[in-house]
């Protein structure tokens, strides 16, 4: 990515990292011009169901209550609805992710998440860079042609 990137789509990855003080030193830097409004984070639908299901389960100890999870994510963050379309071409990367990982000696027996796939589609489909540490993740994106920072 270059240094003056204006958008990036953002996994729930980063940002229970960022919660936790985990974050790799360029991905913080990203997180803190998104957080600035220098740059546009761009959120999946997909990712604000599974930031709730980590914080009602106390995975986001950071986050004192679901008002807190929601206002995080509306003030800082830009959330895609997802349309039929999305969710169909989500589900073909899906699956040749899921291939992929398969394929690959370090990551046999792995999978794509749903909201890994969502994430990893709306990055193409927006031509933006992904912040995420996933290793599944990350390994897919990369082999279909997203930037990954970390």
């Amino acid at each position: 990515m270059e240094e003056k990137s204006e958008a990036v789509a953002v996994d729930t990855y980063a940002i229970l990292a960022m919660a936790y003080g985990e974050l790799g030193k360029r991905a913080e830097e990203v997180l803190t011009r998104v957080r600035r409004g220098e740059v546009v984070g761009y959120l999946p639908a997909t990712v604000i169901y599974e930031l709730c299901v980590h914080w009602l389960r106390g995975r986001i100890p950071t986050l004192k209550s679901m008002e807190e999870v929601v206002t995080l994510v509306s003030r800082y963050f830009r959330v895609v609805e997802l349309k039929i379309d999305d969710y169909v071409e989500s589900a073909r990367l899906k699956v040749e992710g899921d291939r992929m990982l398969r394929e690959s000696p370090e990551l046999v027996g792995r999978a794509l998440s749903f909201v890994d796939s969502t994430i990893i589609w709306l990055a193409l489909k927006l031509k933006v860079p992904i912040v995420t540490g996933d290793k599944d993740l990350s390994y897919v994106a990369k082999r279909m042609g997203a930037e990954i920072l970390w």
